[in-house]
C-alpha cells in the first residue's frame, strides 16, 4: 500500500523521558500495544498544551545496586512550542498512573538510538513511518531476546495487528523545515549556554581535564564555527538576545534542559561547589524559572 501523506515531525532536540525495566514493558505485550502505551501516555499532554507530540521509544543498560547490569526501555516525548510546568505535570501524572513501573522524568537529548513510533496532532494518533530509496514504508519496533533489547524493521505492507495498532493513521514522518528563524533560536541557546558553563567551570579559578573535556564534547569548535559563534562579539551579541527574548519563547522542559546541563557542568570535575550553584540559579532566574522549581528539578538526580 502506498502511503501519500508526509507529516513533518517536531525538531526540537530535546526530550521529555522516562524509563523502566525492558521486561515490564515489553515482555506479555505486543508492539502495537507498546504503541497504545505511548499514546495513553501522551493524549492528557496532547490534549492540554493543544502541542503535536512524537512518542518514541529507546533503550539503554542500567546498574542496579549491587552493579548488575539490566536492560531497560524508555519512551519519550518531542515537542516543539511553549509547553508549561502544567502541561509536563500532566505526562508525570499519566506516568505515575500506568501499572508499569517508569522512573521520574527527565528532560535529554532524544537519545540516539530512539526509534520513532507514534504521533500525536489535530486530536488523531498516527503511525510513524519511514521510506526508503525503494519506496518501500517501513517501521521498527523493539524485542526483548534474552535479556537485550533490539530494534527490528517491519515493512508496513506485510505489518500484523501485532505489530500495529489499528486504530492509527499511518503517515511518513519527514524533518521539520529548518530555515534562519531557526537558526537564529539555535544560536541564541548556545550562546547562553555556553557563557553559563564557562562561568560555571571557570568559578573556582582552575579549569580541571574533566571539565575542559565537558566544554569540548558540549560545544565543539566546528558546530560553534558552522552557526557563526567563534567570534567575541557574536557571542555577545547572541547572548544579549537571549537575555532579552529566550525565557519567553523556550518551553519549560527545554528551560529545565538547560539547567541540567549546567547541573553537568558543575559536576564534570567531580565534585559540587557553592560557587558554580550559585551560577546555576542565576542562570535559572535569566530563564524566568523560581528557585523552588530549579531545586524541585535537581532533585530528580539525586
Amino acid at each position: 500500500m502506498t502511503i501519500d501523506r508526509e507529516q513533518p515531525l517536531p525538531a526540537n532536540p530535546n526530550c521529555v523521558s522516562f524509563a523502566a525495566e525492558a521486561h515490564e514493558v515489553l515482555v506479555g505485550r505486543t508492539w502495537a500495544e507498546v504503541q497504545r502505551l505511548g499514546i495513553r501516555l501522551a493524549t492528557p499532554f496532547h490534549e492540554a498544551s493543544g502541542l503535536a507530540v512524537m512518542v518514541g521509544f529507546g533503550w539503554r543498560v542500567a546498574l542496579d545496586r549491587k552493579n548488575r547490569r539490566h536492560s531497560q526501555v524508555t519512551v519519550h516525548f518531542v515537542f516543539d512550542g511553549p509547553a508549561t510546568a502544567a502541561h509536563l505535570d500532566a505526562l508525570d501524572a499519566a506516568a505515575e498512573g500506568e501499572v508499569i513501573r517508569f522512573g521520574a522524568g527527565s528532560v535529554e537529548r532524544i537519545p540516539a538510538n530512539g526509534i520513532r513510533s507514534t504521533l500525536l496532532c489535530d486530536g488523531r494518533a498516527h503511525l510513524i513511518l519511514d521510506r526508503d530509496e525503494a519506496g518501500t514504508a517501513w517501521l521498527r519496533r523493539l524485542e526483548l531476546v534474552q535479556g537485550k533489547v533490539r530494534p527490528v524493521r517491519v515493512d508496513h505492507a506485510s505489518a500484523t495487528d501485532d505489530d500495529v495498532a489499528a486504530e492509527l493513521v499511518p503517515i511518513v514522518g519527514i524533518p521539520a523545515p529548518y530555515g534562519e528563524q531557526e537558526q537564529e533560536q539555535e544560536r541564541m541557546r548556545l550562546a547562553f549556554a555556553r557563557h553559563f558553563s564557562t562561568k560555571i567551570v571557570e568559578a573556582d579559578g582552575v579549569l580541571r581535564d574533566g571539565e575542559a573535556e565537558f566544554m569540548a564534547h558540549v560545544f565543539p569548535s566546528e558546530m560553534m564555527e558552522r552557526l557563526g559563534l567563534i567570534d567575541d562579539a557574536a557571542q555577545l551579541e547572541y547572548l544579549e538576545a537571549a537575555h532579552r527574548t529566550l525565557g519567553g519563547t523556550l518551553g519549560y522542559h527545554d528551560k529545565l534542559g538547560l539547567i541540567g546541563l549546567f547541573f553537568s557542568a558543575c559536576y564534570s570535575d567531580g565534585s559540587l561547589d557553592a560557587r558554580e550553584m550559585r551560577i546555576l540559579k542565576e542562570a535559572g532566574e535569566w530563564l524566568g524559572l523560581t528557585r523552588e522549581e530549579v531545586v524541585k528539578y535537581l532533585r530528580r538526580f539525586w
